[in-house]
């Protein structure tokens, strides 16, 4: 366990939070004009003209008899609504090219409703690849902090003396409230839409780290079960210090990888919390 630069403490907390807003389209309904039947001329001797009473109007509008035209747009026209007429209406605008994306993708992921005064955390630059860079480190275990998500924590790690060694304070589990405050703040489905949206531009990212035959979709769900299957422990475990760097006492859970093992510096609670939005984010982001 490690006391490193508070900035590395948090790259990885929202691996599944990113771009968001997923562009509005429109389908038509064309309504076919009907062709005209052509028969041959018959020749038919007269006969006496026999007055016909008038055919009183079906009393169910809803189900007319089959005439050949759009029912859709027969119910639409009772409603107000043409459907069989197109209606003019904006396409989605083209997505840039991934190295002039920050502009476009900072618009769409600030345009969500974040909680007040918490959206400052993220990072703002190469949104996409360090999105992309994190998530396929962390289905490997491993956290890279020059790729971080979000500004540092505002405190430093901190542990206590306990006889000849030392445990984690449970004051660290503090400072984590307030990222998880914002993650909370906007419903996955929104994110999820984003994350659809710009989906191309994730996968062209993932591409570059060199997986030209993988998607970007299946290695986010790994990254998500490496965290969900960390352990649960009891709070402020025994730590050592075999150096600058503190470490957990139990062998085994020195031994997990740095992203499970910053699930454990969470604290229980917060793990508990963070693991109920992570379970979220894994239906939603489903293909």
């Amino acid at each position: 366990m490690s006391n490193q630069p508070k900035s590395r403490s948090i790259s990885w907390i929202a691996p599944v939070l990113v771009l968001v807003l997923i562009a509005g389209a429109a389908w038509y309904l064309l309504k076919p004009a009907p062709q005209p039947v052509v028969t041959a001329p018959v020749t038919v001797p007269p006969a006496p003209v026999v007055p016909v009473p008038a055919t009183p109007e079906p009393a169910d509008k809803l189900t007319p008899v089959p005439t050949g035209e759009d029912g859709l747009a027969a119910q639409a026209d009772d409603a107000g609504t043409d459907l069989g007429s197109e209606t003019e209406v904006a396409a989605a605008p083209a997505l840039p090219p991934l190295d002039q994306s920050d502009a476009v993708v900072k618009e769409a992921f600030f345009g969500l409703k974040w909680q007040p005064g918490l959206a400052s955390l993220f990072l703002n630059e190469e949104m996409i690849r360090r999105f992309v860079v994190q998530v396929d480190n962390i289905a490997q275990g491993r956290l890279i902090a020059e790729q971080a998500l979000f500004k540092g924590l505002s405190k430093d790690f901190a542990a206590k003396a306990k006889g000849q060694g030392y445990t984690l304070d449970k004051s660290n589990y503090a400072r984590y409230q307030p990222y998880l405050d914002l993650l909370e703040s906007v419903p996955p489905e929104q994110v999820g839409a984003l994350y659809k949206q710009f989906y191309p531009l994730l996968q062209a990212a993932y591409l570059e780290l060199g997986y030209p035959d993988q998607q970007f979709d299946d290695r986010l769900q790994q990254a998500i079960k490496i965290l969900l299957n960390a352990p649960e422990i009891s709070d402020e475990p025994d730590l050592t210090l075999p150096s600058v760097h503190y470490a957990f006492a139990d062998a085994e859970l020195e031994q997990l990888g740095m992203a499970q093992k910053q699930m454990l510096r969470l604290g229980q609670a917060n793990q508990q919390r963070f693991k109920m939005l992570l379970v979220q984010y894994q239906s939603v982001l489903k293909r």
